[in-house]
C-alpha cells in the first residue's frame, strides 16, 4: 500500500479516546484489542472443553425467535482460531490500515455506528430471508472488516498501492468480484447476499459523509437573552472547524481537489462559509 497511508502518518481527526503510555487508542484500535481479546478467550475455553459456551454468541435466525437479541452484537467477536488461523492477524492488520482512514474521515461516532449497522443490519435481513436463501450461522468479523475496506477505497478512491500500481477504487472491485464469485460457486447464497449488503451500505454511508443520530437535551428553562455591558459574547469556535476539514485538506495535498466527495466538498464549503462569516463579525 502507498506511504501516504502509513501507521506512521496517521494522526487523526478527533484524537484517542485514552493512551496507554504512548499508544494512542482510538475506536478502530480499541476494537480490534476487543477482537483479539475475545478470540484468546474462545481459544481457552475450546482448550477447557467449553467451546460450546463461546457458540453460544454466534448468531442464528432462531436467536431472535427465542429473545436472544445480544447474538446480533456478539457474533462478530465470535473468532476460532483453529479455522481463522493466520488470516485472522491478517484481518486485523487490514482492519487497523484501513479503519483508522475511515474513522478519520467520517469522525468517531459515525464510525462507530457505521460498524454496529454493519453486523445488525445484515443479520436482520438474512433473518428475514431464510426461508427463502437457507438459514446460517454468522461468527466472526471478516465481511465487516471487508466492507470497512471497501468505505476507505470510497473516502480515498485514488490511494495507490505498491502491487501493480493499482488504485483503491480498482482494488475494491476486483476483490469484491472475487469473494463475491467465491460464494457463487459455493452457493453460498445468504453470504453473497451478506457481503452485497455489508458493501454497498458502508460505501453509501461514507459518500454521504457517516450519519449521526441526534442528540436530544432537555433545557430547564429559558435563557434571559441579557447581554452585560463589556462582557463578549462566545463567537462560533474555529479549532473545531479547522478540526473537521484537516482530514479533507490533507487528502486534496496528496490526491488532488478532483478525489474529494460531495459530502466532503460540502463540508469544506460549509467550514469556509463559518470562517468568512466569524471574519466578518470580528470587524
Amino acid at each position: 500500500m502507498s506511504q501516504n497511508f502509513s501507521s506512521g502518518s496517521w494522526q487523526g481527526s478527533e484524537g484517542p479516546i485514552f493512551t496507554l503510555g504512548s499508544l494512542r487508542v482510538d475506536l478502530t484500535l480499541l476494537l480490534i484489542g476487543v477482537h483479539t481479546l475475545a478470540m484468546a478467550v474462545a481459544a481457552v475455553f475450546a482448550a477447557s472443553g467449553l467451546g460450546e459456551w463461546v457458540n453460544q454468541l454466534a448468531f442464528s435466525a432462531g436467536d431472535l425467535k427465542a429473545g436472544q437479541v445480544w447474538t446480533l452484537f456478539t457474533y462478530p467477536f465470535v473468532h476460532d482460531i483453529r479455522q481463522e488461523g493466520l488470516w485472522f492477524g491478517l484481518e486485523m492488520l487490514m482492519f487497523f490500515w484501513f479503519g483508522r482512514e475511515v474513522e478519520s474521515a467520517i469522525g468517531r461516532r459515525s464510525f462507530g455506528w457505521l460498524y454496529g449497522a454493519l453486523a445488525v443490519l445484515p443479520a436482520l435481513v438474512l433473518a428475514g430471508t431464510g426461508p427463502l436463501l437457507g438459514t446460517t450461522v454468522l461468527t466472526g468479523s471478516g465481511t465487516i472488516s471487508f466492507a470497512v475496506f471497501l468505505a476507505f477505497c470510497a473516502v480515498h478512491p485514488g490511494a495507490q498501492f505498491f502491487f501493480a500500481g493499482l488504485t483503491a477504487r480498482w482494488v475494491g472491485w476486483v476483490l469484491l468480484a472475487i469473494y463475491s464469485l467465491a460464494a457463487f460457486a459455493g452457493r453460498d447464497w445468504p453470504g453473497l447476499l451478506q457481503l452485497w449488503l455489508s458493501s454497498l451500505f458502508a460505501v453509501a454511508w461514507v459518500r454521504r459523509g457517516g450519519m449521526t443520530w441526534p442528540t436530544l437535551s432537555f433545557a430547564r428553562g429559558r435563557k434571559k437573552n441579557v447581554k452585560a455591558k463589556g462582557v463578549a459574547t462566545k463567537k462560533p469556535g474555529v479549532i473545531p472547524v479547522l478540526e473537521k476539514v484537516d482530514a479533507i485538506l490533507d487528502k486534496i495535498s496528496k490526491e488532488g481537489i478532483h478525489s474529494l466527495t460531495a459530502a466532503e466538498k460540502k463540508q469544506l464549503e460549509d467550514a469556509r462559509a463559518r470562517l468568512l462569516q466569524k471574519d466578518r463579525q470580528d470587524r
